[in-house]
């Protein structure tokens, strides 16, 4: 089939994103996504790398890849709706398709949201379908020259969403496509009449029961067929941020002794009051064997984490700025509190960013590894603020 020039839209509660270049960078230690105009990787670029990488999802529809480089008109925090649309891109542009970054150069606007298994199966939930669609109204209707082809994953507002897409299209301009898996969209796109505005793809009907199951492997099977070859789990979960708060100057060496008791007094040793527990759990990210603290930031391999053990109440043990030691994660040791750290440690790292748990990891700069002390706070949902030091040390 004759290559065609296609906009990928990534539609997101907040508005609709472009995908404005999507190319290979093997001089990447893993594949990264940014927003346009930006050298920070986004908060999900490690999920993508790991999407990419090789062996991974991605390498049983497109083979063996170089690193990629994926831009973005804009960005998000959270969530996996990405992953249809980007594993559709890969998939087109490894077909000798043209990705293009303007509505008026498009022959085709490719509409898509959900997430992905292991074996690149759209994952059905709750993708707030409705809303998406009424924000990327605009953009739609920016190019009306296109056809227009739509990914809607099942779930509670599919049907209501289907009738949506197919009142803002022009007759003969829509083609929607397999919600099953990403080979059996690809497929359906692989074909002349995908492109012929004459020709419309029905919306696929729901079955039930193994019906179903049939269904989506015939699908992926005339995918394979044809040499074809994925926003958040069921439910979307909110993006994790952390709360900055008034910047917080951290503890001063010295400071009043404590007063004596009559058992100091009379030469009688007093037992040193035993430390509270921490009230932030803190961790060192170190780079594994063989690995880098480039590569861990990137999401290419994951970071070691070690816990940093209380010196003293309030102050943790220093820790040393070993060439391997990548940053740092935090996380209130008790639920339902938040984090804020301090603007020493806040200059000297990158933005911070979630783990898989829940911690927010500060990845230290390149030009920035130099003696430290900050603080850090834990903030409860009720009751007072507690904080602790920490120092980073070159030894």
């Amino acid at each position: 089939m004759k290559p065609v020039t296609v906009l990928i839209v990534v539609p997101t509660t907040g508005g609709p994103l472009v995908m404005r270049s999507l190319k290979a960078r093997p001089g990447l230690p893993a594949s990264a996504a940014f927003a346009q105009g930006d050298y920070r990787p986004l908060p999900w670029s490690g999920d993508y790398a790991r999407l990419a990488a090789p062996g991974g999802p991605l390498s049983s529809l497109t083979g063996a890849m170089a690193a990629h480089e994926l831009r973005l008109s804009g960005s998000f925090d959270a969530g996996r709706s990405w992953e249809v649309p980007v594993c559709l891109a890969h998939g087109l542009l490894a077909r000798g398709h043209r990705l293009v970054a303007e509505p008026g150069e498009a022959d085709l606007v490719l509409w898509a949201t959900g997430a992905v298994d292991l074996d690149l199966a759209v994952l059905s939930g709750d993708y707030a379908l409705l809303d998406k669609i009424e924000r990327s109204r605009a953009l739609l209707d920016a190019a009306p020259q296109a056809v227009r082809a739509v990914l809607l994953p099942e779930g509670p507002e599919r049907a209501e969403a289907l009738r949506t897409v197919q009142a803002l299209s022009a007759p003969g301009m829509l083609r929607f496509l397999p919600a099953t898996t990403v080979a059996a969209a690809l497929g359906a796109l692989d074909t002349r009449e995908a492109f012929d505005a004459r020709t419309a793809i029905p919306a696929p009907r729901r079955r039930s029961g193994p019906v179903i199951a049939a269904g989506a492997l015939s699908l992926g099977l005339a995918g394979v067929a044809l040499g074809v070859g994925y926003a958040r789990p069921p439910v979307v979960e909110p993006p994790v941020t952390v709360a900055t708060g008034p910047e917080q100057r951290p503890d001063k060496t010295g400071g009043t002794a404590r007063p004596t008791s009559s058992s100091t007094a009379a030469g009688i040793a007093e037992p040193a009051p035993a430390a509270s527990a921490p009230v932030v759990r803190v961790d060192e990210l170190v780079a594994p064997a063989r690995s880098s603290c480039r590569r861990v930031a990137f999401g290419a391999d994951p970071a070691e984490r070690r816990p940093v053990p209380q010196e003293a109440e309030g102050r943790l043990r220093p820790t040393r700025l070993a060439p391997e030691l990548c940053g740092l994660a935090f996380r209130p040791a008790a639920p339902g509190g938040r984090i804020e750290v301090g603007p020493e440690l806040r200059a000297a790292s990158l933005p911070p960013s979630a783990l898989d748990d829940g911690a927010q990891a500060y990845f230290l700069r390149e030009g920035a590894r130099q003696n430290l002390i900050y603080a850090v706070q834990a903030v409860p949902e009720a009751g007072a603020a507690r904080r602790i030091t920490h120092a980073l040390e070159r030894r």
